[in-house]
């Protein structure tokens, strides 16, 4: 985490934001939201430009500047002649998309205050980055607004969507999730806005969708970036005129809020095709990011108060936390607050002494001292150092260097796979 962050008290978060000065001389703020630059009439900056992509590029402020941002784009972005895929503009400088201009101009350093909350639903923590995200759920739970949540697997995605749907009017309605990723192709249609009986062969019986299960209440799509290309029109209609259609039936008004979230890249799939821009930035109203727990090790503590509560445990957490603390300092939590829950889970159960919670809780650690966990790390980086360079090595070969081929085998975005090539020196 940036230093310069981590200094500050917990109820306020420090960014470096700036602005943006468009070809006309037109100027546009940066702040802490996404501003996406591409050209998909629903993007913030909007280039007519056929050698822009869909969505191009991102601009987000953070502690340490503006943190620019190629998504996956056709023909890159370049800072001084210089393609980029990630960098922090700090200094004025021209950023090039295409054939168009666009001018970075630093602002100061800003202060939010974040209130004194820690807390929120289900949520907890008390680094500034998730105060941050509470001061902005509170916002926006009493709005029907659309949601879109991103993060890691693991960072509690469906907690959000739970939360603002108890901190809402509608905490009396249904709370429906669905998984779009477990959907079948032919059934997405019927799982969200039901079928007639007889509009299929299996349709034996008249049945609601999600939407009409979820009337007066809140949808939680989970994984949305699953859902096939040809239930996206059908979705976006939806979502505009409040009203589904039965497969087979007719249209029917729904009262329904959306909450999205998804583990892949919206963008990727929105400039490959695969996924509408225009139901991406009707789904993101409001866009959640939820940071990696090892960006919050901070909050480990009060998150292990909060899963032993949960479990009728609380007696156990110091113990809880001294394990975790003895056993795994230093450890990046790749599966974050689950894989959280699933320790804490395991040793609340054990005997405070007990002399295998290392091996009971599968991380394959002695409870020796900390060079047993140091040892651990560093073979585990060693082997997958290992692993992606015979991994890519080989794709490499068989694709004959194609990125794109590479990417699609992988089931990895471009930029993921030019970023892993020269990690291993295989570019």
């Amino acid at each position: 985490m940036d230093e310069s962050l981590t200094k500050t008290r917990a109820t306020e978060l420090v960014f470096r934001g700036g602005s943006l000065r468009l070809p006309g001389g037109r100027e546009l703020s940066i702040g802490l939201s996404p501003l996406y630059v591409g050209r998909s009439p629903s993007c913030g900056v909007v280039l007519e430009d056929p050698e822009v992509s869909a969505m191009h590029c991102e601009l987000l402020a953070d502690a340490r500047g503006v943190r620019l941002r190629d998504l996956d784009s056709r023909n890159g972005t370049r800072l001084a002649g210089v393609r980029v895929e990630s960098a922090w503009l700090t200094v004025a400088c021209t950023i090039e998309v295409g054939s168009s201009r666009l001018e970075f101009v630093p602002g100061e350093r800003e202060v939010v205050d974040l209130g004194g909350a820690d807390t929120f639903g289900p949520l907890v923590g008390r680094s500034p980055e998730m105060r941050y995200v509470f001061r902005v759920l509170r916002e926006v739970a009493g709005t029907d607004l659309a949601v879109l949540v991103r993060g890691e697997t693991g960072t509690g995605k469906e907690l959000v969507a739970q939360a603002l749907h108890e901190a809402s009017a509608r905490a009396k309605g249904p709370f429906v999730v669905v998984d779009c990723a477990a959907i079948p192709q032919t059934l997405a249609e019927s799982t969200l806005f039901g079928h007639e009986r007889g509009s299929f062969t299996s349709a034996n019986e008249r049945r609601d969708g999600a939407f009409q299960d979820a009337h007066g209440g809140t949808l939680f799509l989970d994984e949305l970036a699953e859902l096939p290309l040809d239930s996206q029109p059908k979705l976006l209609r939806a979502l505009a005129e409040r009203k589904v259609k039965r497969v087979g039936g007719n249209y029917q008004p729904v009262d329904v809020r959306v909450v999205a979230a998804a583990r892949r890249d919206f963008t990727t799939l929105v400039n490959d095709g695969r996924f509408r821009s225009d139901l991406f930035f009707r789904v993101a109203q409001v866009t959640i990011t939820l940071p990696p727990l090892r960006d919050r090790l901070q909050d480990v503590p009060l998150l292990i108060a909060a899963l032993c509560e949960r479990m009728d445990a609380a007696e156990r957490t110091a113990s809880v936390v001294d394990a975790i603390a003895r056993l795994l300092p230093g450890y990046d939590w790749p599966g974050n607050v689950r894989e959280l829950a699933n320790v804490s889970s395991v040793l609340a159960k054990l005997p405070p002494d007990s002399s295998v919670a290392a091996d009971v809780i599968g991380l394959g650690l002695g409870v020796e001292s900390a060079s047993a966990t140091s040892a651990y790390s560093e073979g585990k980086r060693q082997a997958l150092a290992a692993f992606e360079r015979r991994f890519f090595t080989d794709l490499r070969r068989i694709c004959d260097g194609n990125i794109t081929e590479i990417a699609r085998r992988s089931g990895l975005s471009r930029q993921y796979v030019r970023a892993y090539l020269r990690k291993h020196g295989l570019s």
